[in-house]
């Protein structure tokens, strides 16, 4: 049952290798896409998808079956805020590193970001408990940390590549593309110090660093699975 973490910088790769490794396994591979997507299916279980389709659930029918789990969690245990979490969730979780805002405002009428943080890593750790998944972003690598087994991916490019990937990725041109990553890059160290207390490149919060400048996306992704089957005999042993 791997479970993998993988993040960097924008620009580094995360969602082309996290998805090659998730389809060379046969696992899921989750991202803040996948994760505002279920937050879109908050009104509709799991179990009422497979029976008015017919089908077995969608990955995000059954992360949206984690999300609710963990708003009825904290419901009962008096945290819920109700209005944001059930309307809001979706884009919030969508949102970039960049488009947090600074200086503890908050994101939605009637909550504040740490509500957000305080969800976003109750889910992250439910879908780790699920398996069988890879996880991109979001400090996943620091929510967790201490759970044996895992494995905590990290990726660096040199800027003037990752600049290149984006330019290709959303079409930008040479100058938005740069200006784009730069606030990226600034945005994810604040949210990691502001959020985590820890800066996102300290290597001793990553198994692995692998530079994307030298390795293919399959290179790196077979790499990634050759530790993961390390760090999963070290945790039985």
């Amino acid at each position: 049952m791997p479970v993998i973490t993988i993040t960097g910088l924008i620009g580094t790769g995360s969602p082309e290798i996290g998805a090659d490794v998730a389809r060379k396994l046969g696992i899921d591979f989750v991202d803040r896409l996948i994760l505002a997507e279920a937050a879109k299916k908050l009104g509709t279980t799991v179990a009422a998808v497979a029976e008015r389709t017919e089908r077995a659930p969608s990955l995000g029918d059954r992360f949206a079956g984690f999300v609710r789990t963990v708003l009825e969690r904290s419901a009962l245990a008096g945290g819920g805020a109700d209005p944001y979490f059930g309307g809001g969730l979706d884009a919030l979780l969508i949102r970039e590193y960049k488009d947090f805002p600074e200086n503890g405002e908050s994101l939605a009428e009637g909550a504040v970001d740490d509500d957000l943080i305080r969800v976003t890593a109750a889910v992250i750790r439910e879908i780790a408990a699920s398996g069988n998944v890879i996880i991109a972003g979001r400090g996943a690598n620091i929510i967790l940390a201490n759970e044996p087994g895992i494995l905590h991916v990290g990726l660096t490019s040199r800027k003037s590549r990752r600049v290149e990937r984006i330019m290709e990725r959303v079409s930008l041109d040479h100058l938005e593309a740069e200006k784009y990553t730069t606030e990226n890059d600034k945005a994810r160290s604040a949210y990691f110090q502001r959020y985590f207390k820890v800066h996102p490149e300290d290597l001793r919060h990553y198994h692995m660093i692998v530079n994307t400048d030298w390795m293919d996306i399959g290179q790196v992704a077979d790499a990634v699975i050759a530790a993961t089957s390390i760090i999963e005999n070290n945790a039985v042993v």
